[in-house]
């Protein structure tokens, strides 16, 4: 307070600014207020009036007059027995000249002996400038209820001082009237210590003036917060959190210790400043008000430019489906992906909105490359068998509820493997990409195309009956044009099965099973053509699956057999080897055509076990034939995909003891066209074993003269269906008649098969043709009556008439 007040004295000075207050808000005065609260406080209190002239008790409490030892009220203090009169003289005098409560021992005498107490003394202020004093007996709970009568006399209670947490006082002429233990150890005190002393005697001299100033202004009725930091007279710092308010004719103090909140709030501080995720902190209108250096490197902007920004400028429209990550925008307008972080946090004696943002931009992107890859062919980019199957049964289940037309497709290139062996596995991947934009032509917006895998496609189309006929054809029509690979044209056929919802069923897998039947169809009616679902293609289709499954029973009983067909010598028809053929007597359908179940064979991989079956078999029984006589094994194009097939062959001729030179192993032109550089390697290397190699069918392949000039043959076999065109066809007898040419001038023997009448025969020994094969001389026979043969060296036809044909 200044220095007027303190001349002028407090108890003037409170009962000036009490009646102004109480003028202004209609309080009551102080006698008003002392009397009507004092039977709410311990009964250990009296209070004195009409100093200085007949002081007297204006009202006794019931514990004040038990120790007075008789009734109080009215008495005037000179009257009051046992010496007490100039003792409390004293006290009240003190009080009232000090103007604060005043404590010192009282004794009043009785029966001679002597009661001694403390006796506090608290000087008030009444109406007209008149001058009162509360005396209390001055024990610890007289005092505490004494205060917290005081406090709860005022407009803005305090009466549970002792028991708050924080510090919390009261001061009057900036003595400190009351406060708790809290408060007190905030100072490094006690409250005996504390209580009645100025501020100026507890706090440091820097610390004063701004409390001084604050409470100052706290009288006016103003409630002040403030926070301050300095060090205590023992050297400890002390931050505190200052909470003022005016309490009638009382401040009230609250004191909070914010040490550890400022230590946290420094850590704080740090690690937003250091943190490597962009950070920010905005207030209620999205302002930015702190950002730290992770965000303005990330977002490119400056500091100054990022805090002169709202929360929602970094915002840019995000597409559907972007999942929960937001997109921001950085200065130079480029569009990242991120997870936000935010929540509340205090921020300078207020709250603001803490926010982190993690860029997901290239987690995102490898997450939807994942996707696509998971959903996609990686060569054609088109949708894989995963999607395709998955949108199959999303398109089914709609043409189940709406009864929409609904088309499956199911397509295969005709001679792909070709292109893959001849120019090569780069060739083939550029091919598949050409026919996936043409398919995506033909079939425009509707509808979905898909790879399966190798060369195999489907589409899916809301077309119907007949439009689906019409695009199988337009498919056909462009898949058959010329593609350009490395610099050539190549010309590939496409074979489609088709298969329509309703009419072939709802469900996806029934769709897809029987759609491809209908391509196994179009494939067995020539290739390059289309095949619509049939119920009979089903039926055929569970025979073929029969078939499997019986051949897979003989293979393992081993009951097919193998029988020989001889071929001979075109001059003196004598027999010089004979060829093993495979034969399958079925319990039920007697013998089956090898043209039925050898493709089965190959196409489930039995053939690599028959073909190392009937290799022991042949080689075991040739070893007891005529040493002239050779025995001649075809070999499947699937065998040469076998790791080991030279090791079986040496294999079969060490169990068997035949010489390798009467071993000759027929091959096809498809070994030379799959693999050839790894199948003529593998021939070579049947060579060193000491094997003869022969080509079969002869004149039925695409460039059957390149064969010769990359593999030495031993033996030409010259097809069937030139042999049988002789006497018919011209052309026929010159081309046979070139092959023998050309295999006599390049020293390999040529064998005419399919030789059934004399005039053929006849006719290839005019063209010089070195051995012969039919059934002319014998047909395919077993193993027994084979050795009858080989060992007299002559054919059935030597031992019986001629005729026409056998």
């Amino acid at each position: 307070m200044s220095g007027n007040a303190t001349r002028d004295g407090t108890e003037g000075l409170l009962h000036r600014w009490h009646a102004a207050r109480a003028a202004a808000c209609g309080l009551p005065t102080y006698e008003d207020v002392v009397l009507g609260n004092l039977g709410r406080m311990a009964s250990h209190a009296a209070l004195v009036g009409g100093w200085p002239g007949s002081p007297r008790l204006l009202w006794v409490g019931e514990a004040f007059e038990a120790w007075l030892g008789r009734e109080g009220a009215g008495l005037v203090l000179d009257d009051l027995p046992g010496g007490l009169a100039p003792a409390l003289r004293e006290i009240i005098g003190d009080a009232l000249a000090g103007g604060a409560p005043v404590r010192a021992p009282c004794a009043r005498v009785a029966g001679g002996v002597a009661h001694t107490t403390g006796m506090l003394g608290m000087p008030l202020a009444a109406q007209g400038g008149g001058r009162l004093v509360l005396l209390c007996l001055a024990g610890e709970t007289a005092r505490t209820n004494l205060l917290k009568t005081l406090f709860r006399s005022t407009r803005q209670g305090m009466a549970a001082v002792a028991a708050v947490r924080d510090g919390t006082g009261a001061t009057q002429d900036f003595r400190i009237l009351a406060l708790n233990e809290a408060a007190a150890a905030m100072m490094h005190t006690t409250v005996d210590r504390a209580q009645w002393q100025r501020l100026t005697a507890l706090l440091p001299p820097a610390a004063v003036a701004p409390m001084l100033e604050r409470l100052t202004a706290a009288l006016d009725g103003g409630r002040r917060s403030y926070e301050v930091s300095h060090v205590l007279l023992d050297g400890s710092p002390l931050h505190l959190r200052v909470e003022i308010a005016a309490i009638g004719d009382l401040l009230g103090v609250t004191l909070t210790d914010i040490g550890d909140l400022k230590a946290r709030e420094a850590s704080a501080r740090l690690l937003f400043e250091h943190n490597p995720v962009p950070m920010w902190l905005s207030g209620a209108d999205g302002a930015v008000l702190a950002v730290n250096d992770a965000a303005t490197g990330h977002y490119g902007f400056s500091r100054e430019d990022f805090l002169g920004l709202s929360a929602g400028d970094l915002v840019a429209p995000a597409p559907e489906a972007s999942g929960p990550a937001q997109r921001h925008r950085r200065r130079d307008g480029s569009v990242i992906d991120v997870e936000v972080f935010s929540g509340p946090i205090p921020f300078e004696g207020g709250s603001a909105t803490l926010t982190a943002c993690v860029d997901v931009t290239e987690q995102r992107r490898a997450e939807q490359r994942i996707a696509h890859m998971a959903h996609h062919d990686a060569l054609t980019g088109l949708p894989n068998r995963v999607l395709f199957h998955r949108r199959l049964a999303e398109a089914a289940a709609d043409a189940r509820a709406t009864g929409a037309p609904l088309g499956l497709l199911c397509l295969d290139l005709d001679h792909f493997k070709i292109v893959n062996d001849t120019l090569g596995h780069p060739a083939g991947d550029a091919l598949l990409r050409q026919v996936a934009e043409r398919l995506r032509a033909c079939l425009g917006a509707d509808g979905l195309v898909a790879r399966l895998g190798g060369d195999e496609f489907a589409i899916l189309s809301p077309a119907g009956l007949p439009a689906l006929p019409g695009l199988a054809d337009r498919i056909i029509a462009a898949i058959g044009r010329p593609f350009t690979l490395s610099g050539q044209d190549v010309t590939v056929g496409v074979s489609i099965g088709i298969a329509l919802a309703p009419e072939h069923g709802d469900d996806p897998d029934v769709l897809l099973r029987k759609a491809d039947t209908a391509l196994y169809a179009a494939k067995a009616d020539g290739r390059r053509t289309r095949r619509l679902f049939e119920a009979a293609m089903d039926a055929a289709l569970q025979g073929r699956r029969a078939l499997e499954r019986d051949l897979r029973a003989a293979v393992a009983a081993e009951a097919l057999e193998v029988h020989f067909q001889p071929l001979v010598a075109a001059g003196s028809l004598a027999v010089t080897g004979c060829e093993a053929l495979l034969r399958w007597r079925h319990p039920e359908r007697g013998f089956v055509s090898p043209a039925e179940f050898i493709p089965v064979a190959e196409e489930t991989g039995l053939i690599a076990t028959l073909g190392e079956w009937v290799l022991r078999q042949a080689c075991r029984e040739a070893a007891g034939w005529p040493g002239g006589v050779r025995v001649a094994v075809n070999l499947s194009p699937v065998q040469f995909r076998t790791p080991d097939l030279v090791g079986t062959v040496a294999r079969a001729l060490a169990e068997s003891g035949l010489d390798p030179a009467r071993l000759e192993l027929e091959i096809t032109e498809q070994v030379m066209l799959e693999e050839s550089a790894a199948n003529v390697a593998v021939l070579h290397r049947l060579r060193d074993v000491g094997v003869r190699i022969a080509i079969d069918d002869f004149g039925t392949g695409y460039a059957s003269l390149s064969y010769l000039r990359a593999f030495p043959f031993d033996k030409i076999k010259i097809d069937r269906s030139f042999t049988m065109a002789l006497g018919r066809e011209a052309t026929a007898v010159a081309i046979v008649q070139a092959v023998i040419g050309l295999g006599a001038s390049l020293g390999i023997t040529t064998v005419a098969e399919g030789v059934e009448t004399e005039a053929q025969l006849a006719a290839l020994r005019r063209s010089g043709c070195g051995e012969m094969q039919g059934f002319l001389f014998s047909r395919p026979v077993p193993a027994a009556e084979v050795r009858r043969l080989v060992a007299a060296r002559k054919a059935p036809w030597m031992t019986r008439p001629r005729m026409a044909a056998a």
